[in-house]
């Protein structure tokens, strides 16, 4: 799809939306006709040209199968093709409404200004409103799955509100079904209130037609805390943008992700960690495992403001290539405009190791299986960081799968 498709494909989809959102959907739209891709070409997507990824959404294969009915054992919200289509009942302290009957609860967190956010924008209208109650711990998590079955673009909207002294999990999953070609732009917002503790954990599971840009943005307030947890298990080209801004002091930010691609497929992960105040901390580890010609990018800006003085911050990006082919970028960026703070980054890329292959088969264990224990060990650090027990055991087990089947590593523990 060129600009003059997509600019299209929108007009018409306004056709079908709320009155009360055309003037919002409309002028986003002309933006996006002035602007095209032109904003999102500068640095940040020096490799990840999007342009060239929306032209290549041009297969029309709809899938005519069932819906698979996931067995989550946690409540779920199901979307289809960008619809809402069905929620389980929901745990006592949270509350979830439609987000296009919300509009103007959620329009001033719609900041960003760039041409793909325009481009959303233009698409605005289905997702959720989700709100924790204040003192609530809600201990299963809650999942939000979109299903793509028929070629187009979908744009989702979340927003997440936790109350003072609340904590919750929080499920983002993307799944292709069949062949179809479907684009995903979606956005989600995170609100964590004082003292409050949100884990958002994405994951893609895209096929080899499908492109997923999603936004992540959260306000952190003293002593809150937001936990990233991000994985790219397959699609033609996953995009992450991932903001972190700690406001207040005692805020803390937490990102993990794990990059899983072969053949020609395509994962970046771009994340901003704001230091806006003094006395907040945030840790990031990114992760990739790459094998044909797949390629990873990772780009991770640190920036403490002046005046945001006792800041402690690491990130470390690890990156474990299985072919020559395979590419890496690898992009950690700091940027300190204060004088008391403790910042720490680096960055590898390498092939399993030989030697640590040896290793195991001197002590019996069979040389494939080794290979799958040494890979399952670097991906799997990315899982053990998701805190609920439930949510980490669920994703534990498709990322275990994952490691088996995508890249024939056999043996698997």
């Amino acid at each position: 799809m060129n600009i003059d498709m997509l600019s299209t494909l929108v007009e018409e989809k306004i056709k079908t939306t709320e009155k009360s959102l055309n003037d919002f959907t409309t002028s986003h739209l002309n933006e996006f006709k002035k602007k095209g891709f032109k904003e999102v070409t500068l640095d940040s997507y020096k490799f990840t040209p999007l342009n060239s990824f929306f032209e290549k959404l041009n297969n029309k294969e709809e899938f005519t199968g069932k819906i698979p009915h996931e067995s989550f054992n946690f409540p779920t919200i199901t979307f289809i093709d960008g619809k809402w289509v069905n929620s389980d009942p929901l745990p006592q302290g949270v509350t979830v409404k439609k987000m296009k009957d919300h509009f103007e609860v959620v329009k001033p967190y719609l900041t960003e200004n760039n041409a793909l956010s325009h481009l959303h924008h233009a698409l605005f209208e289905e997702g959720v409103f989700l709100e924790v109650a204040k003192n609530e711990e809600i201990k299963t998590p809650l999942c939000l799955v979109h299903y793509q079955t028929k070629p187009g673009i979908s744009a989702l909207t979340h927003l997440v509100v936790a109350h003072p002294h609340s904590k919750i999990t929080l499920i983002e999953e993307t799944r292709a079904l069949g062949n179809a070609s479907q684009g995903v732009i979606s956005e989600t917002y995170l609100k964590a209130l004082p003292n409050s503790k949100v884990e958002h954990i994405c994951l893609d599971l895209q096929n080899g037609s499908c492109m997923n840009h999603h936004s992540v943005l959260a306000e952190i307030e003293q002593n809150a805390e937001v936990r990233s947890v991000v994985f790219h298990g397959s699609g033609l080209m996953n995009r992450k943008n991932l903001t972190l801004n700690l406001n207040a002091p005692g805020s803390h930010g937490e990102s993990f992700s794990l990059y899983l691609t072969k053949e020609g497929e395509h994962s970046d992960i771009f994340t901003e960690i704001n230091h806006k105040s003094p006395d907040t901390t945030s840790r990031q580890i990114s992760k990739g495992i790459l094998d044909g010609d797949s390629k990873g990018i990772f780009t991770g800006k640190i920036h403490i403001y002046p005046k945001a003085q006792r800041v402690n911050s690491s990130q470390l990006n690890k990156n474990l290539l299985l072919s020559k082919k395979a590419q890496v970028h690898s992009q950690p960026q700091l940027e300190i405009f204060a004088d008391d703070v403790k910042c720490s980054h680096g960055s590898t890329t390498g092939q399993l190791s030989p030697d640590e292959v040896f290793y195991l088969e001197a002590r019996g264990i069979p040389k494939e299986r080794a290979r799958n224990l040494l890979a399952l060990g670097h991906g799997m650090e990315i899982v053990q960081n998701i805190q609920n027990e439930k949510g980490r055991l669920y994703i534990s087990g498709i990322i275990r799968d994952l490691l088996s089947l995508k890249f024939s590593l056999k043996g698997s523990p």
